[in-house]
């Protein structure tokens, strides 16, 4: 017991978390997933809620929602998914590949009209950065705004924004945003004995 205690107060100090910042940060609502060579730390935007069943419908690890409203009628939602890629194959499947297959389903569901760009890169709170794809269609209106990728160790997270039509995109985009940007990613190590 003593050991593991020990190894967490190593974990938060090599992060530059303390205890007290880290029960902050941590409730309910913060997902948190433990990968084979990075954990990560995922906590919602302000007055948002994670939903993990009904966003399990949608194909999503888990969403974050805004705190008294349902799923299916959210005005704003950031879909989750953890892509986890089998040891040994971290060098055949890149973020490239990974990108190219997303970019190519939306365009055969959304048609030729969807625009897909990417724009600047969001740097986590731990320093890794988020590649991003901004989507639009000038001549309708889509929920998809952005999607986004995190590549840790054996894993990429792959994030979605989506809106109602209701919502104004900028201030989707700015939450969607400072959720990314609240991201921590904790690097394992290895402890030396003797």
């Amino acid at each position: 017991m003593r050991i593991f205690i020990f190894l967490i107060f190593i974990s938060l100090a090599a992060s530059g978390l303390s205890a007290q910042d880290l029960s902050k940060e941590l409730d309910n609502n913060t997902a948190f997933y433990e990968g084979e060579k990075v954990s990560y730390i995922i906590s919602p935007p302000d007055d948002f809620v994670m939903v993990e069943h009904e966003a399990e419908v949608d194909g999503y690890a888990f969403a974050f929602i805004p705190d008294g409203e349902k799923y299916d009628s959210a005005s704003v939602r950031i879909g989750v998914n953890i892509f986890r890629i089998k040891e040994g194959m971290e060098q055949k499947i890149t973020l490239e590949d990974v990108i190219h297959e997303d970019t190519t389903a939306l365009r055969e569901h959304f048609g030729e009209t969807l625009i897909v760009y990417e724009v600047d890169s969001i740097i986590t709170k731990s320093y890794f950065p988020i590649r991003n794809l901004y989507l639009n269609d000038t001549t309708r209106f889509i929920p998809n705004v952005m999607m986004s990728y995190l590549r840790g160790g054996n894993e990429i997270l792959i994030f979605g924004l989506t809106i109602d039509l209701d919502y104004p995109r900028f201030m989707a985009e700015q939450i969607y945003t400072d959720c990314l940007k609240k991201i921590k990613v904790l690097v394992k190590g290895k402890l030396e004995t003797g």
